[in-house]
């Protein structure tokens, strides 16, 4: 839900937004510390700067126990998985963030450290290697990742706690907008707080992004009184647009207005962007609030897009 480790909720109370999750997760923590057992294995999927990895910290905080942190496309080889799974202590925590990206042999080295807790190591050589099977210390495995369907199902169903993170409301952003400026000792109101929200594509990361720029300019300027006139000219200045659109989405709608409707490869490769990031970060908010339609011949810009367009005073 936050940024980084200063910015994140340090129990169940401070954590806005995803209810669902939080009550789910305060019975199997209850749970386990009552029955004196390990976590099970938690797998955690939703879009960019929702909220994952605050989510892992938070439990290893509730449970009181050390949290090692992997980034899944640094995990290519077996040695970079097995040497921190060797040092985890009983009860600890290991987060992969990113598990997506983790390469086909180190999914090969987790399966039977979820299966059985153990890991299958290989010594020697040809004719003369052997396989040796290490126990592990009872642990928790949280995995995190924004692409789910890259992932086999056979590995994504060995977790028993499966978390889809929800959107967020803008109230939920609200919240978390007063939250943090009050960390930095910067005092909003209610409906200046609210009107932020609605260029933060209700993504928390965003939304704290958001707040440290405009406080970069609040420090320097200055000003008698933060009103929304006073934010609206920060926004501008730093070229956040309505329905929080940046200049990479605002890019996007130039092309569809100028070429009429176009294929994702062909998007991907006039944004010079991956098809991931675009289906991913950019359409969404661009498909809710109407401004393009997707179908099978490829991306169309809406009338709604164009008004949008032309609100900019952008020469198409």
């Amino acid at each position: 839900m936050f940024v980084n480790k200063v910015d994140r909720p340090k129990k169940f109370e401070d954590y806005i937004g995803q209810d669902n999750i939080i009550a789910n997760l305060r019975i199997y923590i209850a749970s386990s510390k009552k029955q004196a057992k390990v976590l099970d294995h938690i797998i955690i999927h939703g879009p960019s700067g929702m909220g994952k990895t605050s989510l892992a910290n938070l439990i290893s905080l509730e449970m009181k126990k050390r949290i090692i942190i992997l980034n899944g496309p640094t995990l290519q080889k077996p040695s970079d998985i097995i040497s921190p799974l060797t040092t985890l202590k009983q009860d600890e925590f290991l987060f992969i963030d990113e598990v997506h990206a983790v390469s086909k042999e180190v999914l090969e080295v987790i399966y039977p450290v979820l299966e059985n807790n153990e890991l299958s190591v290989i010594l020697g050589k040809d004719y003369n290697s052997k396989i040796v099977n290490i126990k592990l210390q009872p642990f928790t495995l949280i995995c995190a990742t924004t692409e789910i369907n890259k992932l086999p199902l056979p590995f994504v169903n060995r977790f028993s706690i499966n978390f889809q993170l929800q959107p967020y409301s803008r109230n939920d952003i609200t919240k978390i907008i007063i939250n943090y400026a009050k960390n930095i000792n910067f005092e909003l109101k209610y409906e200046i707080a609210n009107f932020i929200a609605r260029f933060t594509k209700n993504n928390p990361r965003i939304a704290i992004n958001i707040i440290k720029r405009i406080y970069d300019y609040y420090i320097i300027e200055n000003p008698a009184e933060v009103s929304i006139t006073y934010i609206k000219s920060i926004l501008q200045k730093l070229q956040i647009w309505k329905f929080g659109l940046s200049n990479i989405d605002v890019r996007y709608l130039k092309i569809l207005a100028q070429h009429g409707t176009l294929g994702i490869d062909s998007i991907s490769q006039i944004l010079d962007l991956p098809v991931t990031i675009i289906i991913n970060t950019i359409e969404p908010v661009l498909v809710k609030n109407v401004l393009i339609v997707k179908s099978s011949k490829g991306r169309t810009i809406t009338d709604e897009g164009r008004k949008f367009l032309n609100s900019m005073a952008i020469d198409k």
